[in-house]
């Protein structure tokens, strides 16, 4: 017990040290700063998007009507226009409130409409008949039979229009148009169709697989809520690696290049002891600061987006079936899963500051080989070479992997793993050698 009290105080020492330097507290401060700004840059991003794409205070009754008039302008002024009085008689029949009586309107207005088409739609307008139209959509031969399954199902389970129907229509049609190959997101079409049957099921109008995307890929012209920010807080984990990097990569270089190792080393404390305990600095320096950034950006997205949808579960398919997780644990699997990532670079560090005397040096390979590795790796999977999926630099990010977007065919979680574990030891077994044979 007296023992481990040591080497804590080893390791409380070691934090003391890393603190006071000048560096580290640019690190930290730069650190906070990203906390701090990221969820106002993504609203300020999404602003924007907002803005660009018109999905800002849109008003979609105004937006029908313009539409109806410039149509009829149009109508008027084409005397020889096919169907020109049957297609006249459906403006002045169609609802600009109306999603369905739109729909009507869309349909009456193609060029491949027939007269019986237009005027049935033109009735069923005036009649405010929309299980008409259901059951008449439903029975056409253009009809998709994504678009057919959509209105039978509206009509079987007296599924009407307007605002208390919106929210199950839209997963209605979501299924509908997942039937015909149109998904969102990076689902398959069978596992969208699951989802949605599910949410229409359990009257569940939000959840938040679908926003599960990285930065890149995200859709900033739709308005962003407290999920759509906090679930991509794992793909920045990164930049802590690259803190950690600069931390790790002079943790024992620097005790070389300044001279202070004479002073560590008349201590009653052994050389693997020392090593040990900057090792365990380090990576639970690395675990804080991902701890930190998740704890600041739960009020901080709060703040700028709102706690909406807080609740909204994760919706995965397992064997088959939907299986619904708070997504909050959903959440914390994937920082998990991304902080391996992390702690692989701050071990790489730790390896090449044992083995280098210049700290600058140490930091600086450290970058090259992180850079270096990934790209390597990338090169290695578009040639094929199935032997590449055996370096650490294709398997550090277990989040990427688990979503089925690995590098090599068939590479799993297990396997990353074994050949982290593996490399990990390597790492820490060089580490170890350079430091305990290095002559001061």
């Amino acid at each position: 017990m007296d023992r481990l009290g040591k080497f804590f105080e080893l390791v409380k020492n070691e934090y003391i040290k890393i603190y006071k330097k000048k560096s580290t507290r640019i690190l930290l401060v730069i650190f906070l700063a990203v906390c701090l700004c990221f969820a106002p840059m993504a609203k300020f991003i999404n602003n924007i998007g907002m803005k660009e794409f018109g999905a800002e205070a849109f008003d979609e009754t105004a937006h029908r009507t313009e539409v109806f008039k410039n149509k009829k302008r149009e109508i008027e002024n084409s005397p020889d226009m096919p169907l020109r009085e049957e297609k006249l008689a459906l403006l002045e029949a169609v609802d600009a409130d109306s999603d369905w009586e739109f729909t009507a309107y869309r349909n009456g207005m193609y060029d491949d409409a027939n007269k019986q088409d237009i005027q049935t739609y033109t009735l069923l307008c005036k009649t405010d008949d929309w299980r008409g139209f259901c059951s008449y959509k439903s029975k056409k031969i253009d009809c998709s039979a994504g678009d057919k399954w959509a209105y039978k199902y509206k009509l079987e389970h007296d599924i009407g229009y307007g605002e208390e129907f919106e929210e199950k229509n839209a997963l209605i049609f979501k299924i509908g148009n997942a039937m015909d190959g149109d998904v969102e997101g990076t689902d398959s079409a069978e596992e969208s169709i699951a989802k949605y049957r599910y949410q229409l099921e359990h009257e569940l109008y939000d959840e938040t697989s679908k926003k599960d995307v990285s930065l890149l890929e995200a859709n900033y012209s739709e308005k962003f809520g407290f999920w759509d920010v906090m679930i991509k807080i794992p793909y920045v984990e990164s930049f802590i690696g690259i803190i950690m990097l600069m931390i790790a990569g002079g943790i024992v270089a620097s005790e070389f290049s300044q001279g202070t190792i004479k002073f560590l080393l008349i201590s009653p404390a052994k050389r693997g002891e020392i090593l040990m305990a900057k090792y365990v600095t380090v990576i639970s320096m690395g675990f804080l600061l991902m701890l930190l950034m998740f704890i600041v950006n739960i009020p901080m997205v709060g703040l700028f987006f709102g706690f909406d949808g807080i609740s909204a579960p994760y919706l995965s398919l397992k064997e088959g079936e939907v299986v619904a997780q708070n997504t909050f644990i959903y959440l914390i699997k994937n920082f998990m899963l991304k902080s391996v990532q992390v702690m692989i670079t701050t071990s790489l560090a730790f390896m090449i500051s044992s083995l280098l005397r210049s700290t600058a040096l140490a930091i600086v390979t450290g970058f090259i080989v992180n850079s270096i590795g990934p790209s390597v790796v990338m090169i290695m999977a578009t040639f094929k070479m199935d032997w590449g999926r055996y370096l650490i630099f294709a398997n550090t990010d277990l989040l990427t992997i688990h979503k089925g977007g690995a590098s090599f065919p068939q590479q799993t979680v297990g396997a990353a793993i074994i050949v982290v574990v593996a490399h990990l030891a390597v790492f820490l077994l060089t580490a170890w050698d350079g430091f305990t044979r290095r002559s001061v």
